[in-house]
């Protein structure tokens, strides 16, 4: 390998993706990774990742693209996209949202906005018996408010007090769970959005080509309507 760079003039292929197909074919696809600026944050630099001799090549000023060797790194549009995440406002959540973009597209994910989620009561221990699974029961005065044994005569003529047995019970998919969820979605969407317009502003992408199309808005309108 010699010490001088190899150049070589190429004419780049343009495809068209959606933003979340090409944040998915970025992270996913060519492994790219987010790298936070500490600097660069509170100096007004140019964004982490992205030299200004490549910026240049990029826009066509050079016209040449060095060739290196050793390892296989990223390509170019692949690390503008990483670092247009790397750089996610925080408006519109920052590093923990540049984080949770880059995870969900390396595994090819959409957050879990708990489709057909409903809150549900169910018991809060099951055990096996003769009849198969049932509910746990527990003495009620273990539980604020709960029942005191109540007395009952028995066979002999005898007062005994017996305990008042309940099903101890919890809710799951609980209203808030469900509202957070869908929050944390909406956030990932709006997101999306910064970066799209982003990435179309800058217009350094040169084998990428961004659609208008997005993930649905709110797909639990369409899910609670079945």
């Amino acid at each position: 390998m010699t010490v001088q760079a190899r150049f070589r003039r190429s004419a780049p292929t343009t495809r068209r993706m959606s933003i979340l197909g090409a944040l998915n074919w970025a992270f996913g696809t060519e492994m790219a990774r987010v790298e936070f600026d500490e600097m660069g944050e509170t100096a007004g630099s140019l964004r982490v990742g992205v030299d200004p001799i490549w910026v240049m090549m990029q826009r066509g000023q050079l016209g040449t693209k060095i060739d290196g060797g050793g390892s296989s790194s990223p390509a170019d549009d692949a690390e503008v996209i990483a670092s247009a995440v790397a750089n996610l406002p925080l408006e519109w959540g920052g590093r923990s949202m540049a984080s949770t973009v880059a995870s969900l597209a390396r595994a090819g994910r959409t957050p879990d906005w708990m489709p057909n989620a409903r809150p549900l009561v169910v018991p809060v221990d099951m055990h096996m018996n003769q009849h198969g699974w049932t509910a746990r029961t527990d003495d009620a005065r273990r539980y604020p408010g709960g029942w005191q044994p109540q007395p009952r005569r028995g066979r002999k003529g005898r007062i005994v007090h017996e305990p008042v047995l309940c099903c101890p019970v919890r809710v799951v998919n609980t209203a808030s769970q469900i509202a957070a969820a869908r929050r944390r979605y909406l956030d990932w969407i709006g997101a999306l959005i910064w970066l799209h317009g982003d990435l179309r502003a800058t217009g350094i992408l040169t084998t990428i080509e961004l659609s208008e199309e997005f993930p649905p808005m709110a797909p639990w309108r369409t899910d609670e309507r079945n």
